[in-house]
């Protein structure tokens, strides 16, 4: 065990090894305390720029998952593919020679464990993205029954039967009407600013 661990920490695994400590550690604490607020996609995800990862020649899924996720997972990678090259072909250089090989090395080492580390994460990509976090209703156009007592142009609630689901939706009428609890109701349109709908009686 301590072999293992003296390996680990020595050049050239440690160029990865440390850095995989740190990530996973920064990848724990933002799932434990959510500090990217649920999205992913934005703030701390690598979808800074998706094109960097076409330059680099990398699937895309690479540039949309989280960035603790990305970098936690290929250093890991980086780390078993540093480590078995080291028992088996950079323990045999020395000198110059070990780390004229090992470094340039490392590049390649980590450029092929973002490939791997795309290939599995790849499932994991309609998880990741921002486009699919949400869908999006529209409402407009469905039957509805009133919910509240009645329904004014102030306020009032209306609740869709859909899939054997309830909807309960914000309601408001324009001008006078006479629409109360149990009235079927049609939704015309959404509010411009707020989040309710204008109805219209049946």
């Amino acid at each position: 065990m301590s072999a293992f661990i003296n390996a680990l920490l020595s050049y050239p695994v440690v160029i990865f090894s440390v850095p995989f400590c740190l990530f996973f550690g920064l990848m724990l604490i933002d799932l434990i305390f959510d500090l990217s607020d649920g999205s992913l996609g934005d703030a701390d995800g690598v979808d800074l720029d998706s094109g960097w990862s076409a330059k680099l020649m990398l699937p895309p899924i690479v540039s949309q998952v989280p960035l603790p996720v990305a970098l936690t997972v290929s250093s890991f990678f980086a780390v078993v593919l540093t480590y078995y090259l080291d028992q088996y072909l950079f323990g045999l250089l020395s000198g110059a020679v070990f780390y004229a090989v090992t470094v340039p090395a490392l590049f390649v080492i980590y450029y092929l464990s973002l490939h791997i580390s795309a290939f599995v994460l790849k499932p994991l990509g309609p998880v990741f993205n921002a486009k699919n976090a949400f869908a999006k209703i529209s409402y407009e156009g469905m039957r509805a029954s009133v919910r509240s007592n009645q329904i004014s142009a102030e306020h009032g609630e209306v609740v869709i039967r859909q899939d054997g689901n309830e909807i309960q939706l914000d309601a408001y009428i324009e001008g006078e009407g006479d629409i109360h609890y149990g009235d079927e109701v049609v939704i015309i349109s959404k509010h411009p600013s707020l989040e309710k709908y204008l109805v219209a009686k049946i």
